[in-house]
């Protein structure tokens, strides 16, 4: 099986983190995954959309549907379309994003956002019942990720895909967090 990891973070805290691992607790978890899913026999590719030019949707055309609506493609040239068009090829996705303020990272919500345009609506969909694992991570004060993971039901209702699982994760309980990703990787 083909599995694309999207994650949502530059990978990177800074050397007064309150978090001690110095790759970050997202990048922890994309690992996790990738090392499970190459351990159980699976193709797996890693994009951060952080590095990645990825604008706001602009709500072009008419009332507000450009292309996306019936095209299902954008018409801005950024690198959108390139990550779009790439996740066809694969059989199952996992998203991973820190939780900032109680939500999804905001490069996550743009380029959700500009996902849900153009497939949506879109019957002939390429992503479409396939399955994803939604993993968001919080440092701080350890909250909000069940508040981000239903941003991730509510994709999950738009794309019309197969939601395999959702994994709260913060830094207490990452250790025991650690098997569930596993297990996840594991059936998926």
């Amino acid at each position: 099986m083909k599995v694309l990891i999207l994650s949502f973070s530059s990978n990177r805290v800074n050397e007064k983190s309150l978090y001690p691992n110095q790759l970050g607790m997202t990048f922890a978890c994309v690992q996790e995954c990738e090392n499970e899913l190459k351990e159980n026999g699976h193709q797996v590719d890693h994009i951060c959309i952080n590095k990645k030019r990825i604008e706001r949707c602009r709500v072009c055309g008419e009332r507000g549907w450009g292309h996306c609506l019936k095209g299902h493609s954008c018409v801005m040239n950024d690198d959108f379309n390139e990550v779009h068009e790439a996740m066809f090829d694969y059989d199952a996705y996992v998203f991973v994003t820190p939780v900032y303020f109680w939500e999804m990272a905001e490069t996550a919500k743009t380029f959700f956002d500009r996902l849900k345009r153009c497939d949506a609506f879109n019957r002939e969909s390429k992503i479409m019942n396939k399955k994803i694992v939604c993993i968001a991570c919080a440092g701080g004060s350890g909250t909000g990720t069940e508040e981000a993971l239903r941003s991730f039901d509510l994709l999950n209702h738009f794309l019309k895909t197969v939601m395999h699982a959702r994994i709260p994760v913060n830094k207490e309980m990452y250790e025991t967090q650690r098997k569930v990703i596993r297990d996840a990787m594991k059936t998926l």
